[in-house]
């Protein structure tokens, strides 16, 4: 999937999903906002380096959705709005940066994945 490139639009998906503003969203992935836009109208497909990068972000939403299958708490929790506001949230565990700083990277994303991680496990996060 990541070779062949995700279809544009998914990234348009997404930043519904997560309620996030567009603009912060690209710049968080490393993506031009033009290059999608035009992607998107043509019905093309992101590279595979983008495609990878947006793929990151769905898995850190699965990760989170996973957690909270586990707490057995997950009625009436909004997991893309939480996911949200918490990768804008400056965190210790990350210097102090918001999580959402390290997205553009795929070992930014695998920083973010264990900060996650750690607030299941109690860790400091």
């Amino acid at each position: 999937m990541i070779r062949r490139g995700v279809p544009a639009a998914e990234v348009k998906k997404m930043i519904r999903d997560l309620g996030m503003e567009q603009r912060g969203f690209y710049q968080a992935l490393g993506l031009k906002t033009a290059t999608v836009n035009r992607k998107v109208k043509h019905h093309d497909r992101l590279s595979p380096d983008e495609s990878e990068r947006l793929l990151g972000v769905a898995k850190l939403m699965g990760q989170l959705e996973a957690m909270i299958s586990e707490s057995g708490e997950s009625e009436g929790f909004d997991a893309s709005g939480w996911m949200a506001n918490w990768l804008r949230q400056p965190l210790g565990s990350l210097g102090g940066k918001a999580p959402f700083s390290f997205l553009d990277t795929m070992e930014g994303q695998t920083l973010v994945a264990t900060a996650l991680a750690q607030i299941q496990s109690g860790a400091y996060a």
